[in-house]
């Protein structure tokens, strides 16, 4: 009866590996891209900042003040009409959905193109620890490949973004101001 039963064990735990795999393979197959934002999405664009959740602090550690405070903070950035009109036509801007192959929002990413240098001005994928925002970051690298630009930076208060910078090639040049220079390829 062990052997019966120890059989039937193996058996459950190969055919968990393979929907594991399965599962793990399938996240993987999900297309996301870049959609620019027009001037027709400014509903679209005040909806996604209501999914933004910045990473304040490091992962793990507690809030030392209030998360209300903050997201009234955060909220009052958000561009009225007329400012979003006026970024959005402003040839140096570029500004993107981060959409998955369902047509979800799943982030959101500004950036200004002065000369060789981009700056980031925004940039916020709402499911985090996922894999999503290097995914984001990578398309963005592309795109300023596709533009001849090499030189990012960035400005970021964020104890848990700052990490999030670091791995993705970043320096701190001065407090809270990121640099990174990508290759050509």
């Amino acid at each position: 009866i062990y052997v019966i039963l120890w059989s039937y064990l193996h058996n459950f735990v190969i055919l968990l590996n393979i929907c594991y795999n399965y599962a793990i393979n399938f996240e993987r197959s999900v297309t996301m891209y870049l959609s620019t934002i027009t001037e027709n999405d400014y509903r679209e664009y005040r909806k996604c900042f209501t999914k933004v959740k910045y990473s304040i602090t490091k992962k793990g550690e507690p809030l030392s003040y209030p998360i209300g405070l903050l997201h009234d903070s955060y909220m009052n950035v958000i561009l009225g009409k007329g400012d979003f009109l006026d970024v959005v036509k402003n040839p140096q801007n570029s500004l993107f959905f981060y959409k998955d192959d369902t047509d979800e929002t799943i982030g959101i990413v500004f950036l200004t193109f002065k000369g060789k240098i981009c700056t980031i001005a925004e940039f916020s994928v709402f499911d985090h620890f996922k894999g999503n925002g290097a995914k984001l970051y990578k398309e963005v690298a592309n795109l300023c490949r596709e533009k001849g630009v090499y030189d990012i930076e960035l400005w970021c208060p964020f104890e848990g973004a700052k990490e999030f910078w670091k791995k993705m090639g970043f320096y701190e040049k001065r407090d809270t101001h990121f640099y990174s220079r990508i290759s050509k390829h």
